[in-house]
């Protein structure tokens, strides 16, 4: 009887292998490029929400226009000497018409005074006409009380925007403050006893900055004394952190132009809901802001509105 021969492991071992299930390199290439497409995908959709929802969620700034003063006094004729008097009996001899003996000699002396300069062959004094016209431009009126305007944009407003906007916020702490004064560029500034604007900015960075200036540096940027509620105790404390309080004992907030260009947009959509219908900050006399939190960080939105 015969016997089968023993199997051949090793011959049995590279069978096995040879038919066990391998993953070619054309199979690894397409899961690659498939998982990068997946990858991709993702992160573009996201970026494509975030863009979008940005762009239909914030609110068109427009530029500020020129507004027309009504025809008021600065101070809607409260009598504050802001306008002018009519004529006076002291004036009476400036306005009633010279005779005609005075005439004569005024004619008489500009005649000699020509003449001596062409036979001299000299122009006329530059002192002299000066002199002339100073005399004759005195007057003993002291004008209206107004003073010199700031020269910035030429906007003439009832009230002035940074006189009827006020600024609520009330931050859960110190840092929050911080935050929103950062994000939009907010300086404090103390009006110190050496006729000179101490700011202090950059709260949240580690490296808080300070300058010195001329008030007239800071003219174009808005100035107003924080609001009631934790706002002034903040805006000190931040003030004597960066070592400016000590210059003075008034702390303002200034704004740069970007914000009053956003509070201006908010007051204006506000004012075109209610019942004018139309902006026209001429019948504003107060508008009231409150920042909140968003996914952005901190915005402005309007709660109140008076008119006149």
């Amino acid at each position: 009887m015969a016997i089968a021969p023993p199997p051949n492991t090793e011959q049995s071992t590279k069978v096995r292998e040879k038919s066990a299930l391998k993953v070619s390199s054309y199979e690894q290439t397409a899961t690659l490029v498939i998982s990068l497409l997946v990858i991709f995908g993702t992160m573009f959709g996201g970026l494509a929400m975030v863009f979008f929802a940005d762009k239909f969620g914030r609110e068109k700034v427009v530029a500020i226009e020129f507004v027309p003063m009504e025809a008021t006094s600065p101070t809607a004729n409260g009598g504050f000497g802001t306008d002018p008097d009519p004529p006076g009996v002291e004036d009476g001899s400036e306005l009633a018409e010279p005779n005609l003996t005075e005439t004569l000699e005024a004619v008489e002396t500009t005649t000699e005074l020509l003449s001596d300069a062409v036979m001299s062959d000299s122009p006329v004094s530059e002192q002299s006409i000066q002199g002339t016209a100073d005399e004759a431009s005195k007057g003993s009126g002291v004008g209206d009380g107004r003073q010199p305007g700031p020269g910035n944009d030429g906007v003439i407003e009832r009230v002035p925007r940074w006189e009827r906007w006020k600024i609520r916020f009330e931050p859960q702490s110190a840092a929050d403050f911080a935050k929103w004064l950062d994000q939009y560029k907010i300086r404090i500034g103390v009006l110190g006893r050496d006729n000179q604007v101490h700011v202090a900015f950059d709260f949240t960075t580690g490296a808080l900055k300070t300058e010195s200036a001329k008030p007239i540096d800071y003219s174009g940027w808005g100035q107003t004394l924080p609001a009631d509620g934790p706002m002034p105790a903040l805006t000190k404390d931040l003030a004597r952190k960066a070592g400016t309080l000590q210059r003075g004992p008034i702390a303002l907030l200034f704004y740069p132009r970007e914000v009053e260009q956003l509070l201006y947009t908010l007051e204006k959509n506000h004012m075109e809901k209610s019942v004018y219908k139309k902006h026209d900050p001429n019948k504003i006399r107060e508008t009231v802001f409150t920042v909140i939190q968003d996914r952005d960080g901190y915005k402005f939105e309007v709660i109140d509105q008076k008119y006149f």
